[in-house]
């Protein structure tokens, strides 16, 4: 799973602290790690669009929060299982084992660069079929050229050709481009002891 715990280790600062600021410690302390781990799960989601390209409203939408308590002072931020399975080879790199089907430079992409609807199925008219051409797996597509040079699958011709739509390929190879952990300790760094002073003061103010 991909994930970032954030755990509060309060016992260094009791000492510095009198009896009832210490009675409020865990409520402040757990208010704080829950503030820190939504804020992280803002900025992952405004740094997905600037590392990937065009990722669709499923993908922003992957991270989920396991809020912390009181009583056990640690939480979490992760990305959901389903949305984890693909973006894992963005966070951490490595080769996807297994056949992908990746669309040409020929293939219609929605506007996030997608095949749309793949779920269904990867053949979307009558013209294209599954077969391996000059020693080439994958979706073809059948039409011809046009004088201008435009492929159609429409009208007639004297000639059929074949355009490569999607392509399979064996063991995909990925580069780290989504910086998961670093995003997510560069808020903890800069946020967590504000957050942290923040909810003790208002915790103070209310007690009885």
């Amino acid at each position: 799973m991909l994930e970032m715990n954030i755990k509060a280790d309060t016992k260094p600062i009791h000492k510095h602290l009198v009896k009832m600021q210490k009675k409020q410690i865990p409520f402040a302390a757990a208010n704080a790690i829950n503030t820190t781990l939504f804020q992280i799960m803002k900025a992952e989601k405004a740094q997905l669009p600037k590392k990937l390209d065009m990722p669709i409203p499923f993908t922003v939408k992957a991270f989920r929060v396991n809020k912390a308590k009181k009583t056990t002072l640690a939480g979490n931020i992760h990305i959901a299982p389903i949305q984890a399975e693909y973006l894992k080879y963005q966070v951490e790199g490595g080769v996807r084992r297994g056949r992908t089907g990746v669309p040409t430079r020929n293939a219609k992409l929605n506007k996030y660069g997608n095949i749309p609807n793949r779920r269904k199925g990867l053949i979307k008219n009558k013209n294209q079929f599954w077969g391996t051409f000059r020693g080439i797996e994958g979706v073809w597509e059948r039409g011809h050229y046009s004088k201008k040079g435009d492929f159609s699958t429409k009208g007639k011709s004297r000639a059929t050709n074949l355009k490569l739509i999607v392509q399979m390929k064996s063991d995909v190879s990925y580069k780290k481009r989504f910086p998961f952990y670093k995003i997510g300790q560069g808020v903890v760094r800069s946020r967590f002891r504000r957050n942290f002073e923040r909810s003790l003061a208002r915790a103070m103010a209310t007690a009885r």
